[in-house]
């Protein structure tokens, strides 16, 4: 789902030789070249363009001594790993909601589909595959009692790239009847644009 369109941004002009073929800045699939005028083309990006495409740019922009450039390379890297990060942070957040809410269909709209869906419960084996998942949430959630079941975290870090994240964290649950602290790793994936 798009929420906002931005505009391409330049990010430097390097010279180019032969059939209109950029030597400072790699090609990728996904680059943009904006206008080949008197031998200098435009390099720009946009918000398609993954964190290893910014990554190869910036690199080809240090080789050349380009340092504004590279500079612009790395303030749009940096913002896309916030970007995803937060992202990664919200669909975590969304997660514990549906946990804390004991409600299944919640749950189930948080969790990724594919037939390479794991899930670890404490003192369980590894479950794979969505629908073997999603049973074991079904009997989880039985036992939850909403508005008496909550889960603070702790020592939160997040990783992010531009399709994959995960967050360490340290949960501290208070079931009303029982407390405890479980140590977390939660894996997530981009799928359809969505986290």
């Amino acid at each position: 789902q798009m929420l906002a369109r931005s505009r391409p941004t330049l990010v430097g002009q390097c010279q180019f030789s032969g059939a209109n073929k950029c030597r400072a800045l790699p090609w990728t699939p996904s680059r943009r070249v904006a206008q080949f005028r008197h031998g200098v083309c435009k390099a720009v990006w946009d918000d398609s363009m993954t964190l290893f495409d910014l990554k190869m740019q910036l690199e080809a922009a240090l080789k050349l001594e380009d340092y504004s450039l590279a500079a612009k390379l790395r303030d749009a890297i940096q913002q896309k790993q916030v970007d995803s990060k937060l992202q990664v942070e919200d669909a975590n957040m969304r997660f514990y909601k549906a946990f804390m809410s004991g409600n299944v269909q919640e749950m189930e709209a948080v969790w990724g589909h594919g037939d390479h869906i794991q899930c670890i419960h404490p003192a369980s084996n590894c479950i794979a595959g969505r629908e073997a998942v999603m049973e074991s949430w079904k009997a989880i959630m039985r036992n939850i009692r909403p508005r008496t079941f909550k889960v603070e975290l702790e020592d939160v870090r997040i990783y992010a790239t531009d399709n994959n994240g995960f967050l360490t964290c340290t949960e501290v649950i208070n079931a009303d009847d029982s407390q405890g602290r479980i140590a977390a790793t939660n894996i997530f994936e981009k799928q359809n644009g969505r986290w």
